[in-house]
């Protein structure tokens, strides 16, 4: 378990110490008490900062782009961390998450989720449609959806997924909701009253944790199930 500001400062760490000598590191991290952590240029009105401090909920700024999450005991943060000449890095940025989302979506089907990773032109397909209650929800990270991020069978969102690219190497990143609060999410994004429960409404109809779909695996169950597909793929030396 990691301080929040700790956690997500580490994987920038990992980042910037690959070389092209250097395996690939695969890394977990949990947090030891709730943060919400915003992405690269989020605005401040993106989060309620007054429920914030109500809340006794520190915001945290990533290095990848992004909606808020709320980064809790019910999410799996994970880590890849590849050399920048390895053949999973690539030169299409939308196209390099094909083979992380679609290891963890294996390896959470192996554990009984009734998940997959949503192909590009599924995922463009439901961009384009103006659904509003999806447009609010994309207000949160796990509200929106992106290529290559893992579905349930209900098309909630319980994977997502982001990247840093630098000179050395690629950062891959992957939440995994065990479960999710999205009461509480949305009151620490939401501006007023009625923007919070509107939120709450929206969050609950695109995102989820593996909880949604019956009896939720162990964490240790989790990771070692990604662990397995990953390897698979990648050859990755598991980090710590």
């Amino acid at each position: 378990m990691l301080d929040g500001a700790e956690a997500v400062a580490r994987p920038l760490s990992l980042l910037a110490a690959i070389t092209p000598e250097t395996a690939p590191v695969v890394s977990w991290s949990r947090v030891a008490a709730p943060v919400l952590v915003v992405g690269r240029g989020t605005a401040a009105n993106a989060f309620n900062a007054e429920e914030c401090r109500a809340h006794n909920i520190p915001v945290v700024h990533r290095g990848s782009g992004g909606g808020p999450v709320l980064w809790d005991a019910d999410l799996l943060s994970l880590d890849v961390v590849l050399p920048a000449d390895h053949p999973r890095v690539g030169h299409d940025v939308t196209a390099a998450y094909a083979w992380i989302g679609e290891a963890v979506a294996d390896a959470l089907g192996s554990l009984g989720a009734p998940v997959r990773s949503l192909p590009l032109a599924d995922t463009r397909a439901l961009q384009r449609d103006p659904d509003p209650i999806r447009a609010l929800a994309s207000r949160a990270c796990f509200g929106g959806i992106s290529p290559f991020e893992v579905i349930g069978e209900d098309g909630r969102k319980c994977v997502g997924l982001a990247q840093v690219r630098r000179a050395q190497g690629t950062l891959f990143q992957c939440g995994i909701l065990l479960g999710a609060d999205t009461r509480l999410l949305a009151t620490l994004i939401g501006t007023d009253a009625a923007d919070t429960d509107a939120l709450i409404d929206a969050l609950s109809t695109t995102m989820c944790g593996l909880d949604a779909w019956g009896s939720t695996p162990q964490p240790d169950e989790v990771i070692a199930a990604v662990e397995q597909a990953l390897t698979e793929r990648t050859g990755a030396v598991i980090g710590d």
